[in-house]
């Protein structure tokens, strides 16, 4: 899986978040990808050796309501699959969302 990982740009993107808030996403961002797409990635890549996989994502945090929003593209083999959310409190949730709406995306091809 790592050498499949090596092909998986990760492109972040973050408006008024905290270091630690920057750290605690990659640190999902990396779980998910690893724990929950490794199979379906393995089958973008199967099907496309040269295959380009891409996740472009902006978290912006909003002081005065205290939430998150974020919009991520998740861009393989010539698709893109998009996922927007505003206004969620928990920074894990959002980012777990969004990869298992991707996920469920992966999962219909």
């Amino acid at each position: 899986m790592t050498e499949l990982l090596a092909h998986v740009q990760l492109l972040p993107k973050f408006n008024n978040v905290s270091e630690q808030d920057k750290k605690f996403t990659q640190e999902i961002v990396w779980k998910n990808i690893v724990g929950k797409l490794d199979s379906y990635l393995k089958k973008v890549f199967s099907r496309k050796d040269d295959a380009e996989v891409a996740i472009k994502y902006t978290i912006t945090y909003h002081e005065d309501s205290k939430k998150y929003d974020a919009d991520f593209i998740f861009k393989y083999d010539g698709e893109d699959f998009i996922y927007k959310k505003e206004g969620f409190k928990i920074l894990l949730d959002l980012v777990n969302h969004a990869f298992q709406h991707f996920k469920e995306r992966l999962s219909k091809k």
